[in-house]
Formats: structure tokens, C-alpha cells, sequence
């Protein structure tokens, strides 16, 4: 089964436009990097200080709002 992680923090309009449009029948598991959990995750994506949204799907990193709603598409 694909693994698809989608990293975001709150207040952040990139972040929430890309949960407003995300397709039907694509649900990713959703990390807040603003908690603890959240940041070390990250981390374990070598993430850290990189511009969020950020979408992971097997270990593949997009990052960038359309390319994640575009890779999100091709998923559904």
C-alpha cells in the first residue's frame, strides 16, 4: 500500500489551500510540524527548514502546492 504523508503547520495559506483542494479518494495521513511528533517526523524526512507544504509518498518528496495537488490527482 502507498504511504502518503502530507507535512503542514497552522496558519499557513499554501498549506490549507492544498487540504481544500485535495481530490476525492485520496486521504493522507496529515503531520502538523508545529508539535513534537510532528517536527521529529519531519526530521526523518530530512525536512527541516524546507518551505511547507510538503508532500512525502513512498519516500518520494514534492514539494509546492500545485505539484502536490497534481501528484494527489494522479493518486485518486
Amino acid at each position: 500500500m502507498t504511504e502518503i504523508i502530507l507535512f503542514t503547520k497552522p496558519d499557513c495559506q499554501k498549506c490549507d489551500y492544498v487540504k481544500s483542494h485535495m481530490p476525492e479518494g485520496v486521504q493522507p495521513r496529515i503531520v502538523n510540524t508545529s508539535d513534537a511528533d510532528g517536527l521529529a517526523e519531519a526530521a526523518y524526512y530530512e525536512l527541516l527548514n524546507k518551505n511547507l507544504p510538503i508532500l512525502v509518498v513512498d519516500d518520494e518528496v514534492f514539494e509546492g502546492a500545485i505539484i502536490i495537488i497534481n501528484k494527489l490527482k494522479e493518486l485518486a
